[in-house]
């Protein structure tokens, strides 16, 4: 016998319609009803008339075509891949949320196909906790525990949108976790000294030295809402730039300070005369990277800023203190630097607590030297 089959159809009526309803059961367990739509009394069906007899015969043979459609969306169900698992949660869910989660999905749901390779087209109910046990094990190779765990909460989500679906048994996610860092692991990210910035700004090349002057001149935002800058986000009336973050979905008015609007206007007139794609996107051409936050910390520290650990065998990443990210971190310490508020900094930056802007606050040495200098020798 086959794993999955009709158990029973039947037809019921309902006090409350006045159409025979189809009732099925399949070897798995599924019950299921559904109006046929044909008239318990009899009369007019898909253009024809019939007498009641007809009528309940008519439904039943309705209430056969459902229950054979069920049956081979269970086996559709059962067999499901992951690669189409995948596939659905990106055009479902995923794809009605912000386009910075869908991408970080999307890069997850490929790292863990190429990971399965061929096993990727098998049936996503045969992935098992051992499979993810082992996935993890292998990506604590290559990248950090935060990493690891933020891939293991996408793939997780994944899982149990499949169970809720009951399109498989359970989660493999479950009860996986993700060994910490280690010593050697754990690198400080720094903020950028001003004059660090100012190598930023005058050594990288073109579009990388612009994405760092619109991170600045919109005080620390995120590499994904900066690569997503359009024009029509810049109100030049107002001087404010107009933006909702990606991650968290806040809606800023970020005021354009003399220097960067002035930068920013020039930039756009020369846009607007090339046309195409540069003149609707701030960085058309760092849209098209791969990778541009690896590719930004390369550069950095092909520059001689920062400091790097790490590496080793395998495919270890070498970990770098400074990154796009830490350009927030500079922001955050130099407006604390020059006596801003952490209300208004806060503000600025769109942090809404003080304890994550808090994390963001990382002075240098020199200037926890010059704060010291206030106090009264001993």
């Amino acid at each position: 016998m086959n794993k999955y089959h009709v158990v029973s159809v039947g037809l019921v009526v309902d006090a409350k319609s006045p159409f025979w309803v189809a009732q099925w059961s399949l070897s798995n367990g599924v019950r299921l009803k559904r109006s046929t739509k044909v008239p318990v009394a009899g009369g007019m069906f898909r253009g024809e008339r019939l007498s009641k007899v007809q009528a309940k015969n008519r439904a039943l043979v309705v209430a056969q075509a459902f229950a054979q459609e069920s049956l081979a969306e269970a086996v559709r169900a059962d067999n499901l891949s992951v690669r189409e698992l995948f596939d659905k949660m990106l055009a479902g869910k995923l794809g009605r949320l912000s386009v910075s989660t869908y991408n970080n999905a999307r890069t997850t749901y490929a790292l863990f196909c190429d990971w399965l390779g061929k096993r990727a087209l098998e049936p996503a109910r045969l992935v098992t906790r051992a499979d993810i046990k082992q996935w993890v094990t292998d990506r604590r190779a290559e990248v950090r525990c935060k990493t690891v765990k933020h891939g293991l909460y996408v793939l997780r989500a994944a899982f149990n949108w499949a169970l809720d679906a009951e399109l498989i048994a359970r989660n493999p996610c479950d009860r996986v976790s993700v060994p910490p860092d280690s010593k050697e692991e754990r690198v400080l990210h720094e903020a950028f000294s001003p004059q660090e910035v100012q190598v930023l700004v005058e050594k990288l090349p073109d579009e990388w030295a612009a994405a760092v002057r619109c991170c600045l001149g919109t005080f620390g935002q995120r590499l994904g809402d900066i690569r997503s800058l359009r024009w029509e986000q810049f109100d030049w009336e107002r001087r404010v730039v107009n933006m909702t973050t990606g991650k968290t979905g806040r809606r800023l008015q970020q005021p354009m300070l003399a220097g960067f609007y002035e930068w920013a206007r020039a930039r756009y007139e020369w846009a607007q005369g090339l046309g195409g794609d540069a003149a609707v996107w701030v960085l058309p051409r760092l849209r098209v990277h791969s990778n541009p936050s690896q590719e930004f910390t390369q550069l950095v520290r092909l520059h001689g800023i920062g400091l790097q650990s790490g590496g080793g065998q395998g495919k270890r990443r070498t970990w770098h203190s400074k990154t796009f990210h830490c350009l927030r971190a500079t922001v955050v310490t130099m407006l604390h630097a020059n006596g801003v508020s952490q209300g208004m900094a806060m503000e600025l930056v769109g942090h809404e607590s003080a304890e994550v802007h808090a994390v963001y606050l990382r002075p240098t040495a020199e200037q926890l030297r010059g704060a010291a200098m206030g106090l009264p020798e001993i």
